[in-house]
């Protein structure tokens, strides 16, 4: 019976330890939808979401730019997400408000739909177009987890820095 039990036994020697355990870099994004595709927000820039908002137009401003709203003391100017990809406005809108480095842009798009963590690596490069299009505003792309449907990754800092 003795060597039968030392068939079993414990192996005293540790396999490894949880915490040497590699860490996987992700980031938050929240999807919305906007003329039918899906693009990822990069949580880190949302300041707000808001459903129902009150745009005050102002004259000899570029189509895409609805007008702008007072955001808590703050003048945001607001985009139309599908005017800037080309398409014609769409029907039902929310407003996400978005804060990079202390500037308020605010962006239309068709719909929210729920934040998602995606690691860094599953992130691929745009393959590059020449018709330009919805690509110049995405940094990648990826498909979603536990879904069907692939991810354009939104570039924030190019709405900022008026590189559309």
């Amino acid at each position: 019976m003795p060597e039968e039990s030392m068939l079993f036994a414990r192996n005293e020697e540790p396999v490894g330890d949880i915490d040497e355990m590699p860490e996987v870099e992700a980031e938050n994004y929240l999807v919305v939808y906007s003329g039918g595709v899906l693009y990822g927000v990069n949580t880190r820039y949302i300041n707000t979401i808001l459903t129902e908002i009150s745009i005050a137009q102002l004259p000899m401003l570029p189509r895409l730019i609805r007008g702008v709203i007072n955001l808590r003391g703050a003048v945001v100017p607001i985009l139309d997400f599908r005017l800037l990809l080309g398409q014609e406005p769409g029907e039902k809108s929310c407003t996400i408000v978005l804060d990079y480095e202390g500037t308020q842009i605010g962006i239309m798009v068709d719909e929210v739909d729920q934040t998602v963590d995606i690691e860094n690596e599953r992130i691929l490069p745009v393959p590059s177009q020449s018709a330009g299009g919805e690509h110049k505003l995405v940094s990648g792309m990826c498909s979603l987890p536990n879904q069907n449907g692939t991810l354009m990754v939104l570039d924030c800092s190019l709405l900022f820095h008026g590189q559309l």
